[in-house]
C-alpha cells in the first residue's frame, strides 16, 4: 500500500476532487481506509496499489460521501508500506 510520508493534514470533501486528482485519505468512515493513496478517474476512486476492485465505482454522483482527502502536490514524498 501507498502512503503519504508526510503529516500535512490540509484535507476538503472528496467531492471536490478533479478528474486526475491524486490524494491521501485523511478521514473516511472506515478507518483502515485513512492514510490510503486514491485517484480521481470519471466517476470514480481508485486506490492506488491496491488489487483491481478495491476502489470506489460512481462515489461522485452522489453527494452524502463523508470522506476527506488531502490533494498531492508536486514535491510531496510517498512510502510503500
Amino acid at each position: 500500500m501507498l502512503e503519504l510520508l508526510s503529516e500535512n493534514k490540509n484535507s476538503i470533501s472528496v467531492s471536490h476532487m478533479k478528474d486526475g486528482d491524486i490524494a491521501v485519505i485523511v478521514d473516511c468512515s472506515l478507518v483502515s481506509n485513512e492514510s490510503r493513496i486514491v485517484q480521481r478517474y470519471k466517476d470514480s476512486l481508485i486506490n492506488l496499489g491496491a488489487a483491481s476492485g478495491e476502489g470506489w465505482t460512481d462515489l461522485f454522483k452522489y453527494s452524502g460521501s463523508c470522506m476527506r482527502v488531502h490533494i498531492l502536490e508536486k514535491g510531496e514524498t510517498l512510502i510503500v508500506n
